[in-house]
């Protein structure tokens, strides 16, 4: 097993980033890898919602992204590690937070946070906002993870969300057709063959799990599936970490600290010069 892999999970609103990226990591850990999971979203902070009964007001994300300086060890001062799992660690903004709380970063600043993720952990995981035009380290993660699972939910909404968003990924460095494909919250009822097929194809389907809903609901998405329903879906998580270790047996060649320069002053792209104009300039 390839360790030191960035995985970044992206998909339309509502297609279970998050929820798939705490499975995935958790299924890591269960190896005994060490697994950061880091969590983009700023409009509705994921920490309350998967740690609710932990205070993370001194752990935020965005008090690292905004420092003067990103080291490793400022990095895991401000990681949060499971009481019951000590192999996963958690980054994300706090409760309350917001994507004015804290100072604007560059691009770079986001390359040399992964970049240093990736030599303290065995995998990291991150789990990209939707709406990744607003947020630098989303954007950032999936245009240098070693894999991209892409969640796209079985409905005609959540087509029309790719059919708008792929094109800013147009540039060759995304590697969309790389991306491992999954269509998620399957529901019984839905015309998922129908789906697939205006997807292009996909690789994995993920069925809508009621216990995954009350874990959801609970704050208890790191806990053990147990229902006999979840078999089908820890099998198909187990499926697509197989996926990804398959595709990076000949994975990129990973971007090293000296050469971070020619990664930051790649030509813009189209989503690239909408960041810099959002940023006033800043790339």
């Amino acid at each position: 097993m390839k360790n030191n892999q960035i995985i970044a999970v992206w998909g339309n609103p509502s297609s279970g980033k998050t929820v798939t990226s705490i499975k995935i990591a958790r299924e890591l850990a269960l190896k005994k890898k060490n697994v950061i999971l880091v969590f983009c979203d700023t409009i509705a902070p994921d920490l309350m919602m998967v740690l609710p009964d932990k205070n993370t007001d001194e752990k935020s994300l965005g008090s690292l992204l905004s420092a003067p300086e990103i080291t490793q060890e400022k990095i895991l001062s401000k990681c949060i590690t499971l009481d019951k799992n000590e192999y996963i660690s958690l980054l994300g903004y706090s409760q309350g937070e917001n994507s004015f709380t804290y100072a604007k970063y560059a691009k770079d600043r986001a390359v040399d946070l992964l970049i240093l993720l990736r030599h303290i952990a065995d995998y990291v995981v991150v789990d990209c906002s939707a709406f990744f035009i607003f947020d630098l380290l989303s954007v950032t993660a999936i245009e240098l993870a070693d894999s991209v699972i892409r969640l796209s939910n079985c409905n005609l909404k959540a087509l029309s969300y790719f059919n708008s968003s792929l094109p800013l990924l147009a540039d060759r460095r995304f590697n969309t057709d790389r991306h491992i494909k999954v269509l998620s919250k399957v529901k019984a009822d839905e015309p998922s063959k129908l789906m697939a097929e205006k997807y292009n194809g996909v690789m994995h389907e993920l069925p809508y799990i009621e216990e995954i809903a009350e874990q959801y609901l609970t704050g208890r998405l790191f806990g053990t599936l147990e229902s006999k329903q979840s078999i089908k879906y820890t099998q198909t998580i187990q499926q697509i970490i197989t996926s990804v270790l398959n595709e990076n047996l000949e994975v990129k060649q990973e971007p090293k600290p000296a050469k971070t320069k020619k990664i930051k002053e790649a030509g813009a792209s189209f989503l690239d010069k909408v960041l810099m104009g959002m940023r006033g300039g800043r790339s």
